[in-house]
């Protein structure tokens, strides 16, 4: 939706940059229709239940304030969702591809909501950054092993056992 409203010329109706103006203003009506466009840009993207939430805001900036609120990168609640997801995702008789593709998508929603920590040391030479990256695809590379179908147990196994010959 960022992306959206950049190339619109519109992120400032959501971020407050552009203020409303007081209403004996010129530009006051332009304003409200802007802002009602954006308004309407926005509940269009939602979800029925989640339009219900937002339907009394005033403004954009009002609705996107409330969903930052509700699902912001600080959402504790959506990060549990998305890694429940992620344990209960199987391939189930779909492709490898498709199956990967499926838990593609959460691990980049994953990483948006809680992003790998970045060192903060000048030229990285602890080498915290590139623990923290091999846990992730260590962590990864297991969440779609269990969800493998049972055709390809013995891939798995050899699979695993690589991975600890690499340790």
């Amino acid at each position: 939706m960022m992306n959206f409203l950049f190339a619109k010329n519109k992120t400032g109706f959501i971020d407050g940059t552009i203020g409303k103006p007081e209403v004996n203003s010129d530009k006051y009506l332009l304003w409200m229709r802007c802002d009602g466009m954006v308004k309407g840009w926005l509940t269009t993207a939602m979800e029925k239940e989640i339009r219900n939430n937002v339907k009394y805001a005033k403004t954009a900036t009002d609705i996107w304030q409330d969903l930052k609120e509700h699902f912001g990168k600080e959402s504790a609640p959506k990060a549990y969702e998305l890694k429940q997801s992620l344990n209960t995702t199987r391939q189930e008789g779909t492709t490898v591809s498709a199956y990967y593709t499926r838990l593609r998508v959460l691990w980049d929603e994953m990483e948006s909501i809680l992003p790998t920590p970045r060192c903060s040391c000048d030229g990285c030479s602890c080498g915290l950054a590139k623990k923290f990256t091999e846990i992730k695809e260590k962590e990864r590379t297991f969440e779609f092993l269990m969800g493998l179908d049972d055709q390809f147990s013995v891939i798995k196994t050899q699979i695993l056992a690589c991975s600890q010959h690499q340790n």
